[in-house]
């Protein structure tokens, strides 16, 4: 059974070409726009690690992020993001998601640290 990836994020080209990729590569790719259409996701769907945006309308990453570790301390999130982050949100990221990413990223290391989480 191959292990479920939710990708979020506001920017449809980045989800497909996650969602292309990780489909090309045995997994399979769910796709949410922000993360109120995430957290749905996760609640009715067996998600095994969520690859999300930072910086969303209606619910960010962080916010996201929050949800996800009230519910589950376990799962793995990779948080990504084009912008900087302040001090305040480095510090909440590194105490809370799994990984970090800068855009651009490649797909090569993505899947890096997918597979490294899923271990």
């Amino acid at each position: 059974m191959p292990k479920t990836i939710l990708i979020v994020d506001d920017d449809d080209d980045v989800r497909e070409i996650l969602s292309n990729y990780f489909k090309k590569h045995k997994y399979s790719a769910v796709e949410a726009a922000d993360g109120e259409v995430a957290v749905q996701v996760f609640n009715y769907q067996k998600i095994d690690i969520i690859i999300t945006d930072v910086r969303m309308p209606k619910m960010g990453g962080m916010n996201l992020l929050r949800y996800i570790r009230s519910m589950n301390q376990d799962l793995p999130v990779i948080m990504m993001t084009g912008f900087e982050l302040s001090k305040n949100d480095i510090a909440c990221l590194s105490y809370k998601a799994n990984a970090y990413v800068s855009k651009p990223f490649s797909l090569e290391y993505m899947r890096y640290l997918v597979e490294t989480l899923l271990k």
